[in-house]
């Protein structure tokens, strides 16, 4: 079977010129089981980029959002005469929460799939996959990517506020979280990345409707995969902690064991989005090429660079 030999790299990415044999993704369009198992099987190849990288991302998330979230344990269990007061920080505490979670996720969702992309280049190339390989290949793109994550979050909100489209705001996020791969893949500036996500996404009718399909699916998948880690982690989390406190750390306020609950609920809520982010960044990688593909030609191009590649080293 062909595979793809050598995508077109941003400034600072080598350049790729191994023959068709050595890449990871099958030289054609893919099929939608194709693009479900590539998920998962970019993950089990690419553990360090994928798995590590997200890892990465949900420790900081933690760093940020267990204080947010021991705030908002404590004023849930605290007894108090000013009940506005109370009422207008909780509010205030809850949104930073929101936003710093939907921040948080997103930049996640960028690192990931950028460390993802750089992992699929490596391996058409024929070099190293490890982890501080693919971040030393990723840093120059660093700045641009947290930028772009900065960007995604915002046209996130402004989306979700329209009446009715905005229930399809993970859909058109995902969508646009294509940008990520036209940026490593190809260079060039977050406008010019997120112009090209929607050229490479949504082409045409069947093309954007296959696109949102996919990632319905995949994020069906997804979700499951994180309730059915969640669930058991959340009650293992909980249930040590009651017994070793000796009671509902909410009913009795203690801070001491409100910390402890919040950093067990926050690990049980967390520790599964490693898996799924990582299946995601994957999703995205092999929607992007297979988008490319279907829209471009890309795999007669790759075809015709490896046979050019062949030709010039058989001299």
């Amino acid at each position: 079977m062909s595979t793809v030999t050598a995508p077109a790299p941003p400034v600072g990415l080598p350049s790729l010129s191994a023959g068709p044999g050595s890449g990871p993704v099958p030289l054609r369009p893919l099929a939608v089981g194709e693009i479900l198992d590539g998920g998962m099987d970019l993950l089990r190849r690419h553990p360090g980029p994928t798995l590590g990288t997200a890892g990465l991302t949900v420790v900081v998330q933690l760093l940020i959002t267990v204080p947010l979230w021991w705030a908002i344990t404590g004023l849930l269990s605290r007894q108090s005469s000013s009940l506005d007061a109370d009422i207008l920080l909780f509010l205030l505490t809850l949104t930073a929460a929101s936003v710093v979670a939907a921040l948080g996720s997103t930049v996640a969702a960028v690192i990931t799939s950028a460390a993802a992309a750089v992992a699929v280049i490596q391996e058409a190339a024929g070099a190293p996959t490890s982890l501080p390989v693919c971040w030393a290949r990723l840093r120059p793109l660093f700045g641009k990517l947290l930028l772009l994550g900065l960007t995604l979050t915002g046209l996130n909100v402004v989306i979700a506020a329209i009446p009715i489209v905005g229930y399809f705001v993970p859909l058109f996020g995902g969508l646009m979280r294509l940008s990520v791969l036209a940026l490593v893949f190809e260079g060039g500036t977050i406008g010019s990345a997120l112009k090209r996500s929607m050229q490479v996404g949504s082409g045409t009718a069947a093309g954007l409707f296959r696109q949102l399909g996919i990632r319905l699916l995949a994020g069906a998948v997804g979700g499951f995969l994180w309730f059915i880690m969640m669930l058991p982690l959340t009650i293992i989390a909980t249930t040590l902690v009651q017994l070793a406190v000796g009671g509902d750390p909410l009913v009795n306020g203690d801070h001491g064991a409100l910390l402890l609950l919040t950093v067990a609920v926050a690990f049980a809520y967390y520790l599964p989005l490693i898996v799924v982010w990582a299946f995601r960044s994957g999703i995205d990688t092999l929607l992007y090429l297979d988008g490319r593909m279907r829209g471009e030609a890309l795999d007669v191009e790759w075809g015709l660079a490896g046979r050019r590649s062949r030709a010039e080293g058989g001299r």
